[in-house]
């Protein structure tokens, strides 16, 4: 058997070459442009076109494979490390705390689907953790709620993997040490679950949309006429803002009094409202200066994954798209120069 034998040269070295012969600096122009451009034929493109350095489709892909794959093990270890119970005979070492951004920090959580091959539509759950801001508004003199500095964290993970990313990217944004953690999410109980787990004081907001299509779904299961539809709806919202629950359950009972049975997705909608009502307390919540929409996370959902690994006939390996998901959250959330960090791809 023939042995093969390694040469790296010096210069190499001091240029912080790989394998593929590129420097640091190029390979992660190349990952950027890799994670950003939703084709990977047009991302090698786009990329000899602005470096004049040539890079096939196959050579952009492999490369987003290979480092998003240390990104992923980098990023699985640290979830791994942050929920372990720690041993006897193991040396005690603080967590670093970390200042939040905010007094105010808000937490949601989300999934969507993603065609991966051999497998069909799989979720990706996703946390997006932002900073809560107030202006003023200079018309109104009304406080304004904003969201700011948005990072995520996504992945093709099972609830309690999720769970331990979500705790880990929670710990990293210093929300454990924020005076509020607000969590706004729609009604799935495994999104729930793992807030219960992760916070033992928050407060929990049920979307403000969530709520209100559920006012359309049982307008829409009784009134014939869109307009008489539209003007139940804009009463129920009004109890809604003024956390009037009741008000809104009496309505939907002089629609169906008691002894007429509920129309199945009237019963559903209704029961959603009930569960959820303890987080609906929307007057108080808006009185406070907290967010109650989480159009954070819904826009988390469509700009990290949608926009690149959801456009028309993409299919996608489990191992590629994890790559890809941890590159575009790690982009996505102003972090991209810690990619110097991590070993070139060897």
């Amino acid at each position: 058997m023939t042995s093969v034998r390694v040469v790296f040269f010096p210069l190499d070295r001091k240029l912080k070459l790989t394998r593929h012969a590129w420097s640091q600096r190029t390979i992660e122009n190349a990952l950027r442009i890799g994670a950003e451009i939703p084709s990977y034929a047009r991302a090698a493109e786009s990329f000899t076109a602005l470096t004049r350095v040539s890079m096939s489709k196959s050579s952009m892909q492999r490369l987003v494979n290979e480092s998003g794959q240390l990104l992923v093990a980098h990023e699985a270890a640290e979830a791994r490390a942050i929920v372990a119970t720690p041993k006897a005979t193991d040396e005690v070492v603080w967590r670093e705390r970390v200042t939040p951004a905010s007094e105010i920090m808000a937490v949601s959580s989300d999934g969507v689907m993603i065609n991966i091959v051999g497998e069909g539509w799989k979720e990706v759950k996703t946390v997006s953790i932002s900073a809560v801001t107030h202006t003023i508004d200079a018309s109104t003199g009304e406080r304004e709620v904003a969201l700011t500095q948005h990072s995520y964290r996504a992945g093709l993970w099972d609830a309690p993997t999720f769970a331990a990313h979500h705790w880990a990217e929670a710990c990293r944004r210093g929300v454990d040490n924020a005076k509020t953690i607000v969590c706004v999410s729609d009604g799935a109980p495994w999104i729930w679950a793992i807030v219960f787990m992760c916070f033992a004081v928050r407060v929990e907001i049920l979307d403000w949309w969530h709520a209100v299509q559920r006012l359309w779904t049982i307008a829409d299961a009784y009134f014939s006429s869109d307009d008489e539809a539209a003007e139940w709806v804009t009463a129920q919202k009004a109890a809604f803002a003024e956390s009037h629950l009741r008000q809104m359950i009496h309505a939907v009972r002089l629609l169906y009094p008691r002894g007429r049975p509920l129309p199945e997705p009237v019963r559903q909608a209704v029961g959603y409202i009930f569960r959820n009502r303890r987080r609906m307390d929307y007057a108080t919540f808006r009185n406070a200066g907290y967010p109650i929409g989480s159009g954070t996370i819904e826009s988390g959902c469509k700009t990290v994954v949608q926009a690149r690994m959801k456009q028309a006939g993409m299919r996608w390996s489990r191992t590629g798209a994890q790559s890809m998901l941890a590159l575009r959250s790690l982009l996505l959330s102003d972090r991209w120069h810690e990619l110097r960090a991590l070993a070139p791809p060897s």
